[in-house]
């Protein structure tokens, strides 16, 4: 009687970790769904992209098809800060990368360039925006 006993002390412990685990899962699903929220603004979709990576997204924009050096060249920031910048973009699904003999080319995903060009137009326009209020 007593391992009876034990098992369903066990089973009823089973079960309340499963309830709280579904709770908790919804929980992160809602908080998910909060913080991503769906934007149909095309130039708010870019202004997702973080602070700190930005601006090289803005310079493979108006680049094409890019080295970390070329980047850096545009940005002033140290071709290693590039070069982890734009590995944070690729892995996210803004640029491609391809490997030309020692170097790697970087360029905007082509999901993003077919999304429409109006799209980075607008980019180019507060990139010249920005130019002219800082320049």
């Amino acid at each position: 009687m007593s391992d009876l006993h034990n098992n369903n002390g066990i089973l009823t412990c089973l079960s309340d970790i499963n309830e709280r685990l579904k709770s908790l899962e919804l929980r992160i699903a809602d908080l998910e769904a909060r913080n991503s929220p769906q934007i149909n603004d095309k130039m708010a979709v870019f202004l997702t992209v973080p602070d700190s990576i930005r601006k090289s997204l803005f310079a493979v924009s108006k680049l094409n098809s890019c080295t970390a050096d070329e980047v850096s060249e545009i940005t002033g920031r140290h071709r290693s800060i590039e070069n982890k910048y734009l590995n944070e973009l690729y892995r996210a699904g803004w640029l491609e990368r391809e490997r030309k003999g020692k170097k790697i080319y970087y360029s905007l995903s082509k999901k993003i360039e077919s999304k429409s060009n109006e799209h980075w137009s607008a980019v180019e326009e507060v990139e010249n925006k920005l130019d002219r209020l800082l320049g």
